[in-house]
């Protein structure tokens, strides 16, 4: 976890156009692309990210730094970006082609835990290796769905490229990334409840 540097926030704080802000940005953009993929990836992290960005330029001013007081800087970043990410959810929600979208948030909503105690993240964030580790030694799984599974939902690879490779279609592909993924899901989560 970035450890937070009372003078970065002081020097960003006090200056709107601080050249620190570069120095924030490339020491926090990690962690925010991270948790936002994480908690949700319907968004489109790069706008939800500027906004906080936006959001915490005017909030910096009068923000002061009493991790024992008030919590880690961390929470505060987190919880302006959890509000960014909840609003752009609700307006992708709006949207007659996202009904998906108005789904997934319900569903992220419901699950997000309000707390971001780092031993809580930590406590989930093993879950989910956890149910990653049973959902891939599950013997019901097919080594061809275990990789396709693997390649694009771990690696990345392109969904296109992986169907190629393996002999069937986008969708198929598509459609085991997504069953895979909403199990893991549900594992991370029962395993988290637990």
């Amino acid at each position: 976890m970035t450890t937070t540097s009372t003078t970065l926030l002081k020097a960003i704080g006090a200056d709107a156009d601080s050249p620190r802000w570069l120095e924030f940005v490339s020491c926090y953009q990690p962690v925010m692309e991270s948790y936002l993929k994480s908690k949700f990836p319907a968004v489109d992290a790069e706008d939800v990210m500027q906004e906080t960005l936006i959001v915490l330029a005017r909030k910096l001013p009068k923000y002061r730094y009493a991790p024992d007081e008030k919590g880690h800087f961390r929470n505060f970043l987190f919880g302006i970006m959890r509000n960014n990410a909840r609003e752009a959810l609700k307006r992708k929600a709006k949207d007659s082609r996202a009904v998906e979208a108005a789904k997934e948030f319900v569903a992220t909503s419901q699950a997000t835990v309000a707390s971001d105690d780092a031993e809580m993240e930590n406590w989930r964030i093993s879950a989910y290796e956890v149910a990653l580790q049973q959902l891939l030694a599950n013997p019901r799984l097919s080594e061809r769905t275990r990789q396709i599974f693997v390649r694009t939902a771990l690696k990345g690879e392109d969904p296109v490229s992986v169907a190629a490779l393996f002999g069937t279609t986008r969708n198929n592909v598509d459609q085991i990334k997504n069953r895979l993924t909403s199990e893991l899901r549900e594992l991370a989560t029962r395993l988290a409840d637990e």
